[in-house]
């Protein structure tokens, strides 16, 4: 006849390993997926940031520049790491991947 507690525990135990197998899918995938995509991910993103700021084009951005971003304008000094009055593409992806800099 039908044990309804046996039934139960197959439920239970389906429901277990259908869980852990997605968990462990889901681990292996992550786990696969390399680093060196998000960095050029965030080097891309910090060089179109840079483009967007640097009206003129010139390849650097001036304090002027700067000033459409807030942060930076608030550091540009520190940014400005070789002290020429600009900001290069260099000293703006350094600051903004070690913004205690």
């Amino acid at each position: 006849m039908f044990d309804r507690q046996h039934h139960t525990l197959f439920e239970v135990r389906s429901v277990l390993l259908f869980a852990a197998l997605t968990m462990g899918s889901a681990s292996a995938l992550m786990a696969q997926s390399s680093t060196m995509p998000a960095a050029a991910s965030s080097d891309q993103q910090i060089s179109a940031a840079f483009a967007n700021a640097d009206k003129d084009a010139n390849g650097s951005l001036s304090r002027e520049e700067a000033r459409s971003l807030p942060a930076v304008a608030e550091s540009f000094a520190q940014i400005d790491a070789n002290g020429d009055g600009a900001i290069s593409l260099a000293e703006f992806t350094a600051a903004m991947k070690d913004p205690k800099s």
